[in-house]
């Protein structure tokens, strides 16, 4: 059923309602965990002006209104640790804050908005050295295990950010406008035990309840310190639905997380759609596909976070994706991935696609607020 004249699934964020139409920035110019942070061993910063000018542009020509963009992936690039092996988290390198800064002035130039997307479960790969992935990537367990360590990086690195003020406005990064959230962990389900899916690569891995304390008192901190959402990049609806064909349950829920922290809630769900998740519909499928907003039982607005932007192995063309996670009531749902980086396709394979359905779908697309607008412009001369 087409559930487009009720927009109550729909993201409420400053002046309305609206449908998260967008696609993934991973990391930009081949540079994993090296956007804004710098991986020392290789000296690589790959963050760069002309090229997010460059993204913004095309994407916004397409209608598209929001990236999930990564920050920290695995530790490599950032922030910065007092030990070579996990450690405590002591601040952010030289180049971290000046380069997100110059990404969201040029987000509010093409009025894109972004949601920063902080952890991977790669940041739980055993310790690398430094000629492999780079010193700090990986080992990172310690972070979400010992709350002294998750407070360090709260503290040194996490309130920082948030407080950084943008050069000529009068905004910081907590407040800004095109800022509109914060992915706290991107799948984490690969590196939690009770999950029965941990990834190989993981030879720790840790509780459900060590993971839900650390995104509780993340998710507080960003609450406490900003204005914007908070969520969390759930690897499938396996994990975070109560309805969805075969699902575990709500390991998200408020009451989960509140148990930490009365402030520790998300503000919408994310969940990712690959084609191994269609199932076989008659015992098990977690597809938003099949699984309507409604049937899947989620009580918040939820964003489709992943999906092939080529749609492989889904048997559907990325338009008859767009429609079908529209019409099946969801709020949103980006592609994986801008720039090629896999075989699921990249921002070529999907902007035809994405055109259409912006520019057929207006209303619930174009984030428009006359009197923010306004406001963000004459703070930003």
């Amino acid at each position: 059923m087409d559930q487009a004249a009720n927009d109550t699934h729909l993201l409420p964020w400053r002046c309305g309602r609206w449908f998260l139409s967008g696609i993934n920035v991973p990391w930009q110019n081949g540079g994993f965990g090296a956007d804004f942070g710098t991986v020392e061993e290789w000296g690589q910063h790959t963050y760069s002006h002309a090229t997010t000018e460059q993204m913004f542009a095309k994407l916004k020509a397409s209608g598209v209104n929001s990236v999930r963009w990564w920050v920290f992936a695995d530790g490599r690039g950032a922030p910065e640790f007092d030990s070579t092996s996990g450690g405590s988290v002591t601040g952010l390198d030289p180049n971290f804050l000046t380069s997100l800064g110059d990404a969201i002035k040029l987000a509010s130039k093409h009025d894109i908005y972004i949601v920063f997307n902080l952890w991977s479960f790669d940041m739980l790969f055993a310790d690398s050295t430094p000629d492999d992935r780079g010193e700090h990537s990986g080992g990172h367990r310690d972070l979400l295990t010992d709350p002294g360590k998750t407070q360090s990086f709260i503290n040194n690195a996490l309130l920082p950010m948030l407080h950084y003020p943008i050069s000529g406005t009068n905004y910081t990064i907590g407040n800004h406008p095109n800022v509109l959230g914060w992915d706290l962990f991107n799948e984490p389900e690969w590196g939690i035990i009770e999950s029965g899916a941990v990834n190989g690569d993981i030879t720790q891995p840790i509780s459900l309840a060590e993971m839900r304390r650390f995104v509780a008192e993340v998710s507080a901190a960003i609450h406490h310190n900003s204005n914007q959402l908070v969520t969390l990049g759930s690897a499938s609806m396996q994990w975070n639905s109560e309805g969805a064909l075969g699902a575990i349950g709500n390991w998200w829920s408020d009451a989960a997380l509140k148990f930490y922290d009365p402030d520790g809630f998300l503000d919408f769900y994310q969940v990712h759609y690959y084609s191994w998740m269609s199932g076989n519909r008659i015992i098990w499928s977690y597809s938003p596909l099949f699984n309507t907003l409604d049937a899947a039982g989620f009580d918040k607005p939820t964003v489709i976070g992943e999906f092939p932007a080529d749609a492989t192995g889904t048997g559907h063309t990325p338009a008859e994706i767009l429609n079908a996670i529209y019409n099946n009531g969801y709020a949103g749902a980006w592609a994986w991935s801008y720039e090629r980086l896999s075989s699921f396709g990249s921002w070529l394979d999907s902007q035809n696609a994405y055109t259409s359905f912006n520019f057929s779908h207006p209303t619930q697309v174009k984030i428009e607020c006359n009197s923010l607008l306004s406001s963000i412009r004459k703070l930003e001369k």
